[in-house]
């Protein structure tokens, strides 16, 4: 439930200021500011709703109820396929079992399965809302898995280079394609994903900032965001949380206690004020 509370408070939270901030201001923001928004919301979506899961299910054992993991290192993903057993797993089960499977599933022609897929998908960015933006956040989705399929790519890369490259092309693909989640229309998220891209052709313009990022607060946001990929890259291997349960106690309870403080940093900062953002869902 602690590892909940500094996802949404000292991470989600504390980086969505910065993120709405750019987002409400989008004629003063720099190729720069929009590159570290588009990172940055990928990061609070992930922390934010990931947190919220923690803190159900450390609530509900509390209760002796012990909910299914929702979320596992979606962001160390080699494929959209991948990313997508990873993410939100509730939701995608649920997805996979009441929609692509009674359309057909992959049980029939490679066509009418590419079919399917987009079906599904489509219907998954409508379920978020009635918006072009979820629309297309859930059509790319499911574009890029049929990209996958139809090349008969399988999401396991050999080699150190093949899987950077693999890991690096379905990060991106996965950030820009949050900012159709984030943004309110059409216009702002394509305005977002060409003033960051196309800003690669002046070099000089991610030198600046148009809205600022106090020097504390980036330290601050980059030393707990490296703590959740640390740990989500911890979690590849082994429950983090059950070989914690048998470690010492004195070493866990120092843990626990950084992680409070880290917490108490991020609410003097000004976070903790942030909605859930599935609580709109």
């Amino acid at each position: 439930m602690l590892w909940g509370f500094f996802k949404k408070i000292a991470v989600a939270d504390t980086i969505a200021k910065y993120v709405d901030s750019v987002y409400d201001n989008l004629p003063a923001a720099s190729p720069f500011d929009l590159c570290v928004a588009i990172l940055f919301f990928s990061i609070q979506i992930y922390c934010d709703f990931s947190g919220y899961s923690d803190i159900a299910i450390g609530t509900a054992g509390l209760f002796g109820i012990r909910l299914m993991d929702n979320f596992n290192s979606p962001y160390y993903s080699f494929s959209i396929r991948e990313f997508w057993s990873r993410w939100h797993i509730s939701l995608s089960t649920w997805f996979r079992d009441y929609v692509y499977i009674p359309l057909g599933g992959n049980r029939c022609s490679r066509i009418r399965n590419y079919i399917n897929l987009m079906i599904t998908f489509v219907v998954s960015g409508l379920w978020h809302g009635a918006n072009w933006t979820f629309v297309l956040w859930g059509g790319v989705h499911g574009l890029a898995q049929v990209g996958e399929k139809a090349a008969g790519y399988k999401g396991r890369p050999e080699g150190k280079v093949k899987k950077f490259l693999a890991w690096l092309i379905v990060f991106v693909f996965c950030n820009l394609a949050w900012v159709l989640f984030r943004a309110d229309n059409m216009h702002d998220a394509l305005y977002v994903i060409k003033g960051a891209i196309g800003g690669i052709a002046d070099p000089g313009g991610y030198m600046h900032t148009g809205i600022g990022l106090q020097n504390n607060r980036i330290l601050f946001s980059l030393l707990t965001i490296a703590i959740v990929f640390v740990y989500d890259y911890l979690s590849l291997k082994t429950d983090v949380i059950k070989r914690a349960e048998g470690a010492n106690r004195i070493a866990v309870l120092g843990v626990e206690y950084v992680l409070l403080a880290l917490i108490l940093v991020a609410v003097i900062f000004g976070a903790g004020n942030n909605q859930f953002v599935y609580f709109q869902f």
